[in-house]
């Protein structure tokens, strides 16, 4: 099935791209979720006016995520947990305790903007980048201590 896509999907494609996609995949998903319309001749001519619509969104959006980077930037986190005499903690500090700690904050993201190689296993402090986009980070202080 030839397709226009409405939004930008990763592995599929870009607004305003004519597509050709499986039936299935564009009748089950890719319609009903609004990501694309059928590349009619009518539609064909209105592809200037979804990308216009969609960079106009996209803009929206990359200055939402600006705003909620500078604030991001300005927290320190303060984690406590159980650890050992040299530091090494019992548990550990993972995306989804970040991802808590910045909706406390009234941040809304989610575990996949947190890029953590690994959960932090030791008392310190760390800096945890939080990725909006491919090119809008913050960067959040993460301080862990031992506690009870």
């Amino acid at each position: 099935m030839k397709i226009i896509l409405t939004e930008t999907l990763e592995k599929v494609g870009k607004v305003g791209q004519v597509i050709n996609v499986k039936d299935g995949f564009a009748r089950n998903y890719l319609l009903p979720n609004k990501f694309a319309i059928i590349a009619t001749a009518n539609n064909l001519k209105k592809i200037e006016s979804i990308e216009a619509a969609a960079r106009a969104k996209a803009d929206q959006k990359n200055e939402e995520y600006r705003q909620l980077a500078k604030k991001i930037n300005t927290l320190e986190g303060t984690f406590s947990r159980r650890a050992e005499s040299d530091g090494k903690l019992f548990g550990s500090v993972s995306e989804t305790d970040i991802v808590n700690y910045l909706f406390d904050n009234e941040i809304t993201c989610t575990k996949s903007n947190v890029l953590l190689d690994k959960h932090i296993k030791n008392t310190g402090e760390y800096e945890v980048k939080i990725a909006f986009t491919s090119d809008i980070f913050a960067s959040l202080k993460i301080i862990v201590e031992a506690g009870e």
